[in-house]
């Protein structure tokens, strides 16, 4: 790699040099990182060359600074140069002054971090108060209750005799549930002076890495003598974290500022940007080429026009350049006179409506918990490019757990040594234990004993913590864990008589049936992902050494003993089998006694790998293989995790949308297909194909046999449904081996499950859809394990759920529940298109429109660059006149209203098309910019060629006509955004009479100030003082907006898109009344309420205009039936049959409601 190209690792991420506890001088020199933290962007200094360098590589920002430089040459600028330095000067304001307030409020929260105040423990126990940026790699510091950690701590003793400190992660992972930590067993038995005095004491530490939750570190505190003591994540208190339930903790600093865990996991989110903004892009590009070809074209016709002679023939033009200089000078003039056909506010516009209409997401009490707590309980948009983005979205991943149940998780039934316990959470296992089982179902001892061990491995097994509280004023014990499975687990054993009473560094206490047993802890193996199991390993009273172990039945099954009863495990299996379908989530539980013999041996072989500091995790890995193997099946447990409210309602919505939804679980196959069908993902009328193989080749003929299956319905003309479910292990050989084969299936696929998937795969899926399908994916998940599938899709959605916030802090958008995704993509997803569409169609029109004049003058000016408007309205045409209409339209436009969007999934499938922002629609409104323009300047020119003659003897010329014509062009665009306007409130009137008033004011202002626009003095008299004018204006106006006004009436009438017929219905809701003749009977011919009455007048209007050819009124009865196939557009029909009028509706009623077709009505 070349030497330039090359990027310069900093040294604390290659080294990390030893460290001296509580010794400054031996650690000067080390080049540690300050415990400084500066998270802004800017400094004084560095704030205006910075941001104007981040400004200036937008495209638009520096194509306008060279638009500047052009205007500063005299000899070529037809413009003041302030015509275009204040635009730009008022965006690169607008841009400034949002920049430096946003790092203003980073600088605040950065200095109040920095000047936290803490203590630090000098040599010989002395305490000297030090802020937190002086704080040093090496110090002790002693933090108190409710403090947050300055840095990266090493727990070395704390206020509780066992040394355990209770800390909240809640900054870190989102975690609200405490964390216990361990102090160092050798410095906890230690007083604070005797910690203080050790100045030799030596910490080794891996290099800095943003892993939270592993560390490798070794501590030696007696140099000479004492052995180096391993040191695990279990004791490096992070930076962020803050201590809960423990009076105070010392610890000796290790990593510091830049160098801690929090800072290396502040990494900026990828770069993702919606279709609308890349079309707009595109589009400044295509303009861009279109004022190339239009400059070119003035600077070859001026050259002409210079050789030709014109100059010697008109002398008074004084031109004496040749026609080359001519030519140039003219491409640099235009160049400049049509920059304004790039809209300059354009990208200031939408950035900041972005934000508005993330805000109006934050603030709508619809996606919140408790409405009248919007802040606290609503949603977060944690970025505001994605908005329209939202719209568009195909494809949504979601997880399971958490995002569509409540993870809230009931222990309920259980299999122990292959027999059902049905009633488990009701204390059935507890009454085997204790000889009380019912008379029928009898239990021999050995499924006595076999309860019991499984009573215990569901007591000892697990990393929660207990609290206690009050329920009816007697005191509880309250389980507490980072996941909900063992909180259900433990509380289903206490139920059952097993109690979890508290745990230290050295024991776990247990009430066993009424009598207190401490459990002596060994080693602790946690649940990880990749894992997926959990493992303690205890010596209990009698000194008998066991292993308890629970996890998934994929990992434990394969590690039992080898001559485990075969029956034993069969009915487990079935078990399992049943529970999955049932929908309920199962773990294996397992047990091994060892030998004292044979576990000081493998004790030791575990001590190496704990302070090996080069393979210590490969290591460690090795050793807890050893002790998870050759293990004797207990049983499995079985929990139910219920549903979300309204999931099942929202995913058939979605599904009705045009949205395809995929589930992506870790759980069993059988547990997945439930859970399917509970929320209405798949249903009994869809034909599912499961694949679940063992080979790849299995894998590749269970896809052919599915897309045969599909192909053979299609063929026979059947309208089914497809659905598919695959597993992790097919996905690998199906992602690939055999991707063609798996898109073209899952192309068909309404819904598909994928089960027992890992984090990985999960983002290698939406990798794969997103690439390879070129549509819109959306991925929602509430856990740690859903952060590479979120941040992988376009649209990343996170809940804040009970496994903490790490989704909700990785996504786009954080959401309370997964109801609240309907609203976020079709309500707010489909307005900020719409809005957002309006406000870059309409801006690329106005300034085409505006522009295109000076081109058309050209013709008539010699080529010359000769300007056809005055300055002042050059400048503050996007700035004033025309800049808050958009900026209003693209916050409150809306087609239709929030409840029609809500009873009508299937309007979203035109959406999603996008019918509103192409490169046809942006081609259409330049289009009509150049027809605009094209007639007033035309029609200018024809009727004020000669100028009219005032009573002064005065002749308008040039600056006459360009007065009209800018006045009547800024007429014209601002009713042609009013025309296109379908939601009118009092900021958009306002936005778009003021703005026309403003501009009226200006004009006036101007022409009342002789000395200091010579050129406007009078002017107003001339434009408006003659009937010219008024009739030009109202010419043109007609010429101009009359076309389209018609268009827009003959689509309606004739060619009406789904949202115009449900504006209609609108409409009729809102006006039923003024239009009723007479009393409205029903089918038994009693008169309808009021209510009733309203109900089948708009449907009776509705359908009228569905069919289109229900011309005449009637004061008959009108039958609406509303008929035809799901997989074909029917025809219509209205038949007259004496005095009633039978409507048959074919596919559009039903096809706007996405549901069955509705029974006949009856109408008079």
């Amino acid at each position: 790699m070349p030497r330039l190209m090359r990027k310069k690792t900093p040294r604390f991420m290659t080294e990390y040099a030893e460290i001296v506890v509580n010794n400054r001088d031996a650690n000067s020199g080390k080049r540690y990182q300050t415990n400084y933290i500066r998270t802004t962007k800017y400094t004084p200094l560095t704030f205006l060359p910075k941001n104007l360098f981040e400004q200036f590589r937008r495209t638009t920002n520096f194509y306008f600074l060279l638009i500047v430089i052009i205007m500063l040459i005299p000899e070529i600028s037809p413009l003041q140069p302030w015509t275009s330095i204040l635009p730009l000067l008022f965006v690169l304001s607008v841009s400034a002054l949002k920049e430096a307030y946003e790092d203003f409020i980073r600088y605040k929260a950065d200095r109040r971090v920095n000047s936290a105040k803490y203590i630090r423990l000098m040599e010989g126990g002395e305490e000297k108060t030090i802020t937190s940026m002086d704080i040093k790699v090496g110090d002790l510091i002693l933090v108190h209750e409710d403090q947050p950690f300055p840095a990266d701590i090493c727990l070395l003793k704390s206020s509780s005799e066992d040394g355990v400190a209770f800390v909240e992660t809640s900054s870190l992972d989102g975690e609200t549930n405490l964390k216990t930590f361990q102090a160092i067993r050798d410095t906890n038995a230690l007083s604070t002076a005797d910690i203080a005095q050790n100045k030799t004491a030596t910490f080794w530490a891996e290099t800095p890495n943003h892993h939270l939750y592993t560390f490798k570190g070794a501590l030696q505190w007696d140099p000479v003598q004492g052995e180096k003591i391993s040191v695990t994540a279990e004791q490096l208190l992070l930076r962020g974290a803050s201590l809960r339930n423990t009076e105070w903790v010392l610890g000796a600093v290790i990593y510091t500022g830049v160098t801690t865990k929090l800072s290396l996991n502040a990494k900026h989110p990828p770069s993702k940007f919606s279709q609308p903004e890349k079309l707009m892009n595109k589009s400044v590009i295509f303009i861009f080429l279109c004022q190339m070809m239009l400059c070119s074209v003035c600077a070859l016709l001026g050259g002409y026009y210079r050789y030709a002679g014109t100059g010697e023939t008109n002398p008074y033009l004084m031109i004496d350049d040749n026609a080359a200089v001519y030519a140039i000078k003219s491409f640099f003039s235009y160049f400049a006179l049509l920059s304004f056909l790039i809209p300059m506010s354009l990208m200031v516009t939408l950035e900041v409506v972005r934000v508005f209409q993330s805000k109006f997401m934050e603030w709508d009490e619809e996606m919140a918990l408790n409405p009248n707590d919007v802040e606290n309980t609503g949603m977060k948009a944690k970025t505001s490019n994605l908005n329209d983005e939202l719209a568009f979205v195909k494809y949504v991943f979601s997880d399971k757990t958490g995002t569509l149940t409540e993870n809230i998780m009931q222990f309920q039934k259980c299999s122990i040594n292959g027999r059902l316990y049905e009633h488990a959470a009701d204390g059935q296992v507890g009454d085997v234990c204790c000889d009380e089982g019912s008379s029928d179902t009898p239990f021999t001892d050995e499924d006595k004993q076999y309860a019991r061990e499984f009573l215990l491995c569901l007591g000892l097994c697990h990393g929660a913590t207990v609290t206690l509280g009050e329920e009816g004023g007697e005191e509880e014990i309250i389980f507490t864990s980072t996941s909900p499975d063992e909180e259900a687990l433990c509380q289903g054993a206490a139920v059952n008589g097993a109690v979890f009473h508290g745990r230290n560094q050295d024991e776990i206490v247990l009430n066993f049936f009424g009598e207190t047993i401490k459990y002596k802890i060994l080693n602790f193996f946690d649940f990880t992902s990749s894992r997926a199991r959990m493992s303690i390993i205890i010596q209990d009273p009698a000194g008998r050494i066991k292993v308890y172990s629970k996890g998934s039945d994929a990992v434990m099954l394969p590690r039992l003993w080898a001559d485990e009863t075969q029956e034993r495990k069969r009915a487990t299996q079935k078990a399992m089998e049943t529970y999955s379908k049932e929908g309920l989530r199962t773990l294996v539980l397992a047990v091994r006694e060892l030998l004292d013999d044979e576990y000081q041996e493998w004790a030791e072989e575990w001590h190496q790998a704990t302070i090996d500091m080069e393979d210590r995790e490969a290591r460690m890995a090795e050793a807890m293989e050893k002790m998870e193997t050759k293990l004797h099946l207990l049983g499995c447990t079985a929990i139910e995790d219920r549903l979300q409210r309204d999931v099942p309602d929202t995913i058939h919505y979605l599904l009705e949308a045009g949205v395809k939804v995929w589930m992506i679980t870790g759980d069993k196959q059988e547990t997945a297909i439930n859970i399917g069908y509970s929320c209405k993902l798949i249903d009994e009328y869809m034909d599912v194909v499961v694949i679940n193989v063992k080979t790849p080749e299995d894998c590749f003929e269970a896809m052919r046999t599915g897309l045969a299956r599909v192909a053979t319905l299609v063929e026979s003309g059947k309208a089914v449904d497809i659905g598919m479910v695959v597993n992790g292990g097919s996905l690998d050989w199906a992602l690939d081996d055999y991707t063609k084969d798996f898109l073209d299936l899952a192309a068909v696929c309404k819904a598909v499950i994928v089960c027992r998937a890992t984090p990985l795969q999960k983002a290698k899926i939406v990798k794969l859809i997103k690439e390879k399908e070129k549509v819109v994916t959306l991925a929602i998940g509430d856990g740690a394990n859903d952060v590479s599938m979120i941040q992988e899709a376009h649209v990343g959605v996170g809940i804040y759920g009970r496994e903490g916030s790490q989704a909700a802090r990785n996504s786009d958008y954080a959401i309370r529940e997964f109801r609240h995704l309907k609203r976020l993509v079709m309500v707010h997803g489909r307005y900020s298109l719409i809005r957002n569409a309006a406000c870059i169609n309409y801006s690329f029109y106005k300034n085409a429109a505006f522009s295109l004049p000076s081109f058309w003058f050209a013709f008539f000016s010699g080529f010359s660059g000769t300007t056809l408007y005055d300055d002042f309205i050059i400048t503050l045409f996007n700035i004033l006149f025309t800049s808050v209409p958009p900026f209003f339209i693209a916050l409150f436009e809306k087609d239709i209203k929030e409840t029609t969007i809500e009873k009508f999934p299937r309007l979203n499938r035109a959406v999603q098309s996008n019918p509103y922002l192409t490169y046809y629609t942006v081609a259409v409104w330049l289009l009509s910019a150049v027809w605009h323009s094209f007639v007033v300047f035309v029609g200018g020119v024809l009727l004020f060629r000669n100028g009219d003659v005032y009573e002064t003897g005065e002749v308008g010329g040039i600056g006459v006509l360009g007065n009209i014509i800018s006045l009547t062009l800024i007429l014209i665009v601002i009713l042609k955004i009013a025309m296109e306007t379908i939601t009118w409130n009092v900021f958009i009137h306002l936005g778009i009479w003021c703005s026309l008033l403003v501009y009226l004011i200006v004009f006036f202002v101007e022409s009342i100030l002789p000395s200091v626009i010579p050129s406007m003095y009078y002017m107003v008299p001339r434009v408006f003082g003659t009937p010219n004018t008024w009739f030009f204006i109202f010419l043109v106006l007609v010429v101009c907006l009359l076309p389209e006004v018609m268009v827009k009436v003959w689509t309606r009438q004739f060619y009406p898109a789904a949202w115009h017929i449900m504006q209609e219905r609108e409409a009729l809701t809102g006006g039923w009344k003024r239009e009723l003749k007479g009393p409205l009977l029903g089918a038994d011919g009693q008169v309808l309420g009021v209510d009733d009455m309203h109900e089948k007048m708009v449907e009776m209007k509705f359908v009228s205009r569905l069919t289109g050819r229900l011309s005449r009124r009637t004061t008959g009865r009108v039958t609406g039936r509303v008929t035809g196939r799901h997989t074909r557009r029917t025809g219509h029909m209205a038949e007259p049959v004496g005095e009633e009028v039978r409507v048959t509706v074919g596919h559009e009623y039903r096809y706007l409601t996405g549901g069955a077709a509705k029974e006949d009505r009856d109408y008079a």
